[in-house]
């Protein structure tokens, strides 16, 4: 630890190179300068940016924390952290693009209300709510659906070890989005078909993914909210991080449309995080964040259970990664088994 002033200049620098990541990736610098060093003015001109002195400013900046490498007095070129924001294989684009849009910047902004008031104030700052913004702002959209696409992919690797999928023949994902989760599903067990559930726009994002995986004819998309109405005839239904976006009385409204559609004694599986004592500041951190943007949160066991025995669901199993899962701690992996009590 070095002197308190120098701590908290650390951390406001870090505030302003958290803008200039952003900025990188929506400029497209990253794949500017994979072919090799380019000057200010050439990159200027890749980018149509009017301003050729504020291009030079930005890559000076970007230079200072090390995004890219300045190799003469006017000329830039890549490093290996700017290499995993290009747009083909950079691993980490999507995330930036997320975090850094406005839906999931503004709401920080008023951190301080919410943990006043306990809960959020996205609609103040965006003046809507998250998924209404995220419907009127495709891209940004996009990029929340890409990278919840690369968590599905981690988790999906974790909870088909761990769940019998195999003993269903229609899993109907509530909530889906583009169909990540239930296509690895429909993958892993070619006798098994799905039913994906979400809004309008999600779906339609869904029918192309699961084109381009020659997975469409197994599939049913429906278009609608998971408040009013469930797609019924399921043998399993799935909520793969919807409750951690909700709070309690939204969540038993959810759940309790799951078990309407549900004949006696079919699965409602729910995927999501359970807070655990030993990884508090984890947990702490990703409720605290949720708890700003959407007022979700990170459950509890007994929390769970309170939400499940509201929409007349009974918790039959739980099962989280153990120490050996390839899955990543924080990752919403944890399989809650409930069924009509």
């Amino acid at each position: 630890m070095g002197k308190p002033e120098d701590d908290l200049d650390d951390i406001l620098g870090a505030h302003w190179n958290f803008h200039i990541l952003g900025a990188a990736v929506r400029l497209g610098v990253a794949d500017a300068l994979a072919e090799g060093p380019r000057a200010a003015a050439d990159l200027a001109a890749e980018i149509g940016a009017s301003d050729v002195r504020a291009v030079s400013a930005f890559l000076n900046n970007a230079a200072s924390m090390g995004l890219v490498r300045r190799v003469e007095a006017d000329r830039f070129a890549e490093t290996p952290m700017l290499a995993l924001l290009r747009r083909d294989g950079g691993a980490y684009r999507n995330i930036v693009l997320m975090l850094t849009s406005p839906g999931l910047c503004r709401p920080a902004e008023m951190l301080h209300s919410v943990v006043l008031r306990g809960r959020s104030h996205t609609e103040d700052a965006l003046g809507k709510g998250l998924w209404s913004y995220y419907e009127e702002n495709p891209e940004d959209a996009a990029s929340f659906a890409d990278f919840m696409s690369e968590l599905s992919d981690m988790v999906a690797g974790s909870v088909l070890s761990r769940y019998a999928f195999h003993e269903h023949r229609k899993v109907v994902d509530v909530g889906g989005s583009n169909g990540t989760f239930l296509s690895r599903i429909l993958s892993e067990y070619p006798g098994i078909t799905g039913v994906l559930l979400d809004l309008p726009h999600a779906v339609d994002r869904a029918r192309r993914i699961m084109a381009e995986r020659g997975l469409s004819s197994r599939v049913e998309f429906v278009g609608g909210s998971f408040f009013e109405k469930v797609p019924e005839g399921g043998d399993v239904y799935v909520l793969k991080s919807i409750l951690s976006d909700w709070d309690d009385e939204s969540c038993v409204r959810i759940l309790s449309r799951c078990r309407e559609a549900a004949p006696p004694g079919t699965p409602v599986i729910v995927i999501d995080w359970l807070y655990r004592e030993d990884s508090a500041p984890i947990f702490d951190a990703i409720h605290l964040r949720q708890l700003a943007r959407v007022d979700g949160k990170v459950r509890t066991l007994s929390e769970y259970e309170s939400i499940f025995e509201a929409a007349g669901l009974a918790v039959g199993r739980v099962d989280s990664p153990t120490a050996g899962d390839a899955v990543a701690e924080w990752a919403p992996a944890t399989v809650f088994e409930t069924t009509r009590r």
